[in-house]
């Protein structure tokens, strides 16, 4: 037996009695940072942006900076996320926000607000949760970034969900009945596509997966996709992320002198180089296959070589694909008929801008993103290609 000397075994218990202290008191204040809600931010300018962004590519989040400088605000719906080892950041869970001030400053107070809920996985939900079809079910998932989303309309608005509404308005009671599973974010590339897959894949038979990727991917950015998340999930990786989203941390942080940034860096590629996008949508299509499932490909929001990736692949694995605003043109005559009370909503919001460019009849003037309109007429064209397949 070893026998420890009182006066060793008193400093010993000193010792190990202040190191507990001192991690119970830093555990009291980050409980109470946790229980008042404190939101973490970073300041630019006169602006207060979320300090989640910080997780995001330094180019990436320079280019929402200026962004921000120029419509003169801090679109609201940014503070409906949280960060995300995974992911980078996702949907606070069981939550909900209304969002008022989202497009250009010329117009924030002529367009209606729009509300995000979110369900527990972080992912945007009906208002009242998950809404059953019946007992004999199969599901629509969707795969896809803000477009697919539905940024800038509520849920229930949005063209998966409508699409869902036609199919089983078409179905008879001894039929199949669709669910919806929207795991789309904004600012999604096809390698989140990947990784939503590993951990939301259990898809069945009979499914109708919709993929609709580009715009992230194609986005110029310091590092790709795919290296940041390397970089979060290394083992340093995983440690510096656990101890910097302390909610602690992070305000201590915003007491710090701002360090030198890297807008001198030269150099930079895209987030999703385009022969990886294009195997990244190969991949899915085969892996939704290989489960009797359908795929879908849906670009609304993708440009010049990306787009042309994206069709081609539709066109060589032989699955529905849809490519907005093109599809839709053909709707413009028609459009003030059959959505009388929305089209002087917009008109009223853009005025001549919209007689410049009729395309603001279903889109917002980001010319990316679809309004309600857009939305409709995506899931009418959708559907009859889903009847047609």
């Amino acid at each position: 037996w070893v026998v420890v000397p009182r006066e060793r075994k008193n400093h010993l218990q000193s010792f190990l009695f202040s190191v507990c202290t001192i991690f119970f008191f830093f555990g009291f204040v980050e409980a109470v940072f946790r229980v008042a809600g404190y939101e973490p931010v970073f300041h630019y300018k006169t602006y207060a942006i979320p300090s989640w962004m910080k997780e995001m590519d330094p180019l990436v989040l320079e280019r929402y900076k200026q962004f921000v400088a120029g419509q003169g605000f801090v679109n609201e719906d940014i503070y409906a996320y949280q960060p995300d080892i995974r992911y980078g950041y996702r949907l606070k869970p069981n939550r909900s926000i209304t969002v008022q001030n989202y497009s250009s400053a010329l117009v924030v107070d002529k367009l209606p607000p729009w509300t995000i809920y979110s369900g527990r996985d972080g992912f945007r939900v009906h208002s009242k949760g998950r809404v059953d079809a019946g007992s004999a079910e199969k599901t629509v998932h969707v795969l896809g970034d803000s477009s697919s989303f539905g940024w800038g309309v509520d849920y229930e608005k949005i063209y998966s969900f409508l699409l869902v509404e036609k199919l089983n308005s078409i179905a008879s009671p001894s039929s199949w009945h669709f669910n919806l599973r929207n795991l789309s974010l904004p600012g999604f590339s096809s390698f989140d596509g990947k990784l939503l897959w590993e951990e939301f894949g259990n898809i069945k038979k009979g499914d109708w997966v919709v993929l609709s990727f580009g715009s992230n991917d194609s986005y110029p950015s310091f590092q790709t996709d795919r290296s940041q998340y390397e970089s979060r999930n290394s083992l340093v990786g995983k440690i510096n992320w656990n101890l910097k989203h302390l909610l602690l941390f992070r305000w201590m942080r915003t007491w710090l002198v701002k360090r030198p940034g890297r807008e001198h860096e030269t150099g930079f590629g895209r987030r999703v180089p385009l022969t990886q996008y294009r195997k990244n949508l190969e991949f899915l299509v085969d892996e939704i296959r290989k489960r009797q499932a359908h795929p879908a490909l849906v670009s609304i929001c993708n440009f010049s070589e990306y787009q042309e990736t994206a069709r081609q692949t539709a066109v060589n694995k032989k699955i529905v694909y849809l490519n907005f605003p093109t599809e839709l043109k053909p709707f413009l005559p028609t459009i003030h008929n059959r959505y009388p009370d929305l089209f002087v909503t917009y008109f009223e919001a853009y005025g001549k801008d919209m007689e410049a460019n009729p395309m603001l009849v279903f889109q917002f003037p980001d010319h990316c993103h679809p309004n309600e309109i857009g939305h409709s007429l995506i899931s009418e064209v959708l559907f009859d290609k889903f009847e047609v397949h």
